[in-house]
């Protein structure tokens, strides 16, 4: 099975310090019984999928973030896949529509520029 990662890149990230941070918990840690994770600032998720995926004991996560831009992501791929994967699916197809280097930038400036306005309703 292929192993999860994170789907965002985030400044910060503790992709880089999974084993350095897997060597801080108590030894008997994977024998412990219905663990509950708790990440109070997951970021991008590489510590949770980590822990995830090595730690089977794990039977609840509780996750959050102080970024409301990030849980509004985590809310919507959790919440809402199928729409989710629906309009990428059409971002990709506009994108893809454009014929010349210079209409493909103009289209990711204006899609930046649209998400920067931080008005975005996730429905």
């Amino acid at each position: 099975m292929a192993k999860a990662k994170p789907f965002i890149k985030w400044a910060g990230g503790k992709g880089q310090l999974l084993e350095q941070l897997d060597a801080y918990l108590p030894e008997d840690f994977g024998d412990r019984r219905n663990v509950i994770y708790i990440e109070p600032f997951v970021g991008g998720g590489a510590m949770l999928f980590y822990m995830l995926q090595r730690y089977p004991n794990i039977q609840h996560a509780v996750i959050n973030d102080v970024n409301p831009d990030l849980t509004t992501c985590n809310r919507t791929v959790r919440d809402m896949p199928e729409e989710l994967i629906a309009s990428l699916l059409d971002i990709q197809k506009a994108y893809n529509a454009q014929t010349t280097e210079e209409g493909r930038k103009d289209f990711f400036l204006a899609a930046r520029d649209r998400y920067n306005e931080k008005n975005l309703d996730p429905r």
